[in-house]
């Protein structure tokens, strides 16, 4: 009998009389996987825990990417889950321990996912610069992938222990602060802008700064935060594209107002505005208020 016959009937007794006779634990069947992922497709739990503890790597990587360990999170098994952050201590120093699944993923990657909290909480011990670094597909780091789950205590303790990770880019050149403000993860922009030693004007590859791309997904608490502690109005992002004309053409009234109100009360109105001249010059060249709004402002006799 194979191992795969015996994952498939759950016998522990057979597993023992096949491993004692040379079996190797982590053989590979027809399909590219191997004994444990059949254990869990046959939800043998007991056996799972057994073989794991007696030499099966839940981290041996199948012939296509992957092993066992992603399938557990993909099909939120949660007493799987538990298994093997129950025995960690077996399978933490495997030399598969960077086993990637078809997306480039390490499972550092998606242990930040909210179902797979529990096994994040095992693996964070683990982390290294070097794990740190690690990207994936979209090429994200883990910091990065916590950033865009939205994972508020992770992404605090990457910036207390790897802080250098808040320069991280993704492959289309995204910062955390990027990710943040795409997405209105407001509460993680204010972390990063008070944590995190950020960069306001760092463009991505399509030349967007993160005020731009707050204001391209009406993000409003983001584009209010971004432009409060000194981001940049006056910005063109793709395609040549000033912000203004972006809110216009998307009737984003909301977002719009915000930037109007932030232009009027903070910089034409406000003493000492740094961009003053640069905000003058946006002005006549976009003409992003309208007579009435310029005459109220007292702007008129300026532009």
């Amino acid at each position: 009998m194979s191992l795969i016959d015996v994952a498939k009937s759950g016998s522990i007794e057979d597993w023992d009389a096949e491993i004692g006779a040379g079996a190797d634990p982590n053989e590979l069947d027809s399909y590219g996987t191997n004994a444990l992922s059949w254990m869990l497709k046959m939800e043998s739990k007991e056996l799972f825990r057994h073989a794991i503890l007696n030499g099966a790597d839940p981290l041996a990587p199948y012939t296509i990417p992957g092993n066992v360990i992603f399938d557990v999170v993909s099909q939120n098994k949660e007493s799987f889950l538990q298994i093997l952050v129950d025995t960690i201590s077996v399978w933490k120093n495997s030399k598969y321990l960077l086993t990637r699944d078809k997306n480039g993923n390490t499972i550092f990657h998606l242990a930040v996912l909210e179902s797979a909290e529990p096994l994040w909480e095992v693996l964070v011990g683990l982390l290294t610069e070097e794990i740190v670094s690690l990207r994936n597909e979209e090429g994200r780091s883990v910091f990065l992938e916590a950033i865009v789950e939205d994972r508020m205590e992770i992404v605090t303790g990457f910036l207390k222990k790897f802080p250098d990770v808040v320069q991280h880019k993704d492959r289309e050149g995204k910062t955390a602060l990027h990710l943040v403000a795409e997405r209105n993860l407001h509460e993680l922009c204010s972390l990063l802008l008070e944590e995190g030693n950020v960069s306001l004007e760092t463009k991505d590859e399509l030349g967007n700064t993160a005020l731009f791309l707050s204001a391209s997904a009406d993000a409003v608490e983001c584009l209010t935060e971004l432009l409060h502690v000194g981001a940049n109005p006056f910005v063109w992002g793709e395609d040549e594209e000033s912000i203004t004309r972006l809110l216009d053409r998307e009737k984003f009234g909301h977002s719009f107002k915000t930037w109007k109100d932030f232009v009027i009360q903070k910089a034409i109105l406000g003493a000492g505005y740094v961009r003053r001249e640069e905000m003058i010059d946006y002005i006549r060249k976009e003409k992003p208020f309208k007579p009435e709004e310029l005459s109220k402002a007292k702007l008129v006799d300026l532009i």
